[in-house]
């Protein structure tokens, strides 16, 4: 997965608690502007509202700077790239093919890119679908498997996750020494369901966030 880590606010000079939530309030605001920022970008070039010839050097458009070059073939110029600076590092390069009608973003699909700056907490897969992969807070590991990794898959999945049923699975007609064969970390069923609520309220965070 891509992801970005800003700097650190210059008011952030230590780590306590209260600065690492500020830190992570700061890093979610910093990676929703990129988000909506490519989205600009992609549209402008997908609608050819898009000049590239005039940012050959290094200058800012709407607020960050970019920098583009002609993408060549041997039968001619086929498309463009532009590369996006985060402050004074390069962030991302997003590609135009118009031979294939073709817009990537470091090489994935442009949509699929944007997508998962809003699931930074999660592996993904592009392997004929989307594969998610995440931790519940106790550790359990959850894969996702959906068509394509969008907003309406993810939410689907999020409305049809069953926490009796996931707990069950775990809990019913299996003894406490089955149980901690198995490596569940859980006492009772309450701590277990529980941490599935709080799974899911993860999901629905980035779920919320994804533009696609």
């Amino acid at each position: 997965m891509t992801g970005f880590s800003p700097p650190l606010p210059t008011t952030c000079k230590t780590f306590g608690r209260y600065d690492v939530a500020r830190l992570c309030e700061f890093n979610q605001l910093n990676q929703t502007i990129m988000e909506k920022y490519l989205i600009r970008l992609c549209k402008a070039i997908l609608k050819d509202r898009f000049n590239e010839e005039n940012y050959r050097q290094r200058r800012s458009w709407y607020g960050k700077e970019i920098m583009t070059e002609p993408l060549f073939c041997s039968y001619g110029k086929i498309g463009f790239s532009v590369h996006v600076y985060d402050r004074d590092r390069h962030f991302c390069t997003v590609e135009w093919d118009g031979d294939l009608n073709k817009l990537t973003i470091d090489d994935e699909p442009w949509k699929d890119y944007v997508n998962t700056l809003c699931l930074e907490d999660f592996d993904i897969n592009y392997n004929g679908c989307g594969e998610l992969e995440c931790y519940t807070d106790a550790g359990e590991d959850m894969i996702i498997t959906l068509d394509e990794v969008r907003q309406k898959n993810l939410q689907e999945y999020i409305d049809n996750f069953d926490i009796n049923e996931e707990i069950m699975l775990w809990w019913g007609e299996t003894t406490s020494r089955e149980r901690e064969k198995r490596g569940l970390p859980f006492d009772n069923i309450k701590d277990h369901y529980e941490d599935y609520e709080a799974y899911l309220g993860k999901l629905q965070k980035a779920c919320d966030m994804m533009p696609f």
